[in-house]
């Protein structure tokens, strides 16, 4: 069962996070420049510079809750970057890509969204975690 754990501490993306700095503001600005009523522009411009501090949120580095995510035998703990250790289960939205895995984790009643991109840890540490979520996703106890 030893390739059943697994124990992810990535690096700070902060490429990952002007880049998405980046982004909302290109859509902030983008109902302006197509020439929306300045009420319609006004709301989706607010709409995206309030989802900012989420997506923030969601990346690894300083304003990300969650500083690691292990798995031990088919149990889920996440470190929080207050230093608490709690368990979390892994939520059906999460979805795994190439070099991207989008996590969804529930502790109780609060959700901790996280975005893993393969380059924030080493390659052999990202292609455990994606079949361990995988295999939580289908249902299945885990590779043995």
């Amino acid at each position: 069962m030893s390739s059943w754990n697994v124990r992810v501490e990535p690096a700070p993306c902060v490429g990952l996070g002007r880049l998405a700095g980046v982004l909302h503001l290109a859509a902030a600005l983008a109902p302006w420049a197509a020439g929306c009523t300045p009420l319609l522009a006004a709301a989706l411009s607010a709409a995206c510079l309030v989802t900012l501090p989420a997506t923030l949120a969601a990346l690894p580095g300083r304003h990300c809750a969650i500083r690691a995510l292990a798995c031990l035998d088919g149990a889920w703990s996440a470190l929080l970057s207050d230093g608490r250790d709690v368990a979390v289960e892994v939520d059906g939205a999460t979805r795994v890509f190439a070099g991207l895995v989008v996590c969804r984790l529930a502790a109780g009643n609060r959700h901790y969204d996280w975005w893993l991109p393969g380059y924030a840890i080493p390659a052999g540490d990202f292609r455990r975690f994606k079949v361990a979520v995988r295999c939580i996703r289908q249902g299945e106890p885990g590779p043995s």
